[in-house]
C-alpha cells in the first residue's frame, strides 16, 4: 500500500523538479544573450553546458508520458523506446560538454594555452559521438 503512494509521489516530483530545471535553464541562456557574454569562448562554452542541461531536463519531463506504460505497450512501446535513446544522448552529451569545458579551462588556467580554435571540435564532437553511443542499443 505504501509503495503505490510512492510511485505517484515520484510521478509529481520528478517532472516538477525538472520543469523548473528547464525554467531555470532559459533563464539563464536568456542572461547570456541580454548580457552579451556570448562573445567570450568561455561563456559559450558554459552556454552550451546550460543548453545541455536544459535538454536532459526537458527530455525528463517528457518521460511523465510513460505514466500508463503497462495498460498499453503497444502504443507506448515505440514512444518509449525514442524517449530512452533521447535521454541517453542528452545525458551524454551533457557529459561531453562538461568534459570539454574542464579540458578547457584546465588548458587556459593551468597550461596558459587559449584553445579557441578547438570550439568547433567541442560542439561536434559532443553533438556526434552520443549518438553513436545511444544507437548501439537500438
Amino acid at each position: 500500500m505504501n509503495d503505490s503512494r510512492n510511485v505517484s509521489h515520484d510521478y509529481i516530483v520528478y517532472p516538477t523538479t525538472n520543469g523548473v530545471s528547464v525554467l531555470v535553464c532559459l533563464l539563464a541562456a536568456i542572461l547570456v544573450f541580454i548580457l552579451k557574454l556570448h562573445r567570450k569562448v568561455v561563456y559559450r562554452l558554459a552556454l552550451y553546458q546550460v543548453l545541455a542541461a536544459l535538454v536532459v531536463a526537458a527530455v525528463a519531463v517528457l518521460q511523465t508520458t510513460m505514466i500508463n506504460y503497462d495498460t498499453s505497450p503497444n502504443i507506448y512501446g515505440r514512444v518509449c523506446t525514442f524517449l530512452g535513446f533521447l535521454l541517453l544522448y542528452t545525458e551524454w552529451m551533457k557529459l561531453l560538454f562538461t568534459m570539454w569545458v574542464t579540458f578547457h579551462l584546465f588548458c587556459f588556467a593551468v597550461l596558459h594555452k587559449n584553445l579557441k580554435k578547438l570550439e568547433v571540435l567541442y560542439v561536434v564532437t559532443s553533438l556526434l559521438i552520443p549518438a553513436l553511443i545511444a544507437a548501439v542499443p537500438l
